[in-house]
């Protein structure tokens, strides 16, 4: 796509985009625990059946229960900078606009 085309993004999106939690499928992928055809395949299994993600992912003998464990603290994690950093923001713009 050449430059002509391309959609600015809003700062809306650049927000959403910042702020948006990692999906448990994400994190898998991101961590080689999965493939993404993997991925896709459960997304799809996921919508079917209404299961949770990851008790599909164990379900499937993809991962032990201890791993999903792992890797669910691993998104806890990620969420957690993510509110933290937001936290800072906030707190640094009060103090600069009192």
């Amino acid at each position: 796509m050449d430059e002509e085309n391309k959609v600015p993004i809003t700062d809306e999106d650049k927000w959403e985009i910042l702020t948006r939690p990692e999906k448990l499928g994400e994190i898998l992928l991101k961590h080689g625990k999965i493939t993404l055809s993997q991925l896709e395949e459960l997304v799809k299994e996921q919508e079917n059946s209404g299961m949770p993600f990851g008790e599909l992912v164990v379900s499937k003998g993809i991962m032990s229960r201890q791993d999903l464990f792992t890797a669910l603290d691993w998104q806890h994690r990620s969420d957690q900078v993510i509110i933290d950093s937001l936290t800072e923001l906030i707190n640094k713009q009060k103090k600069d606009n009192p």
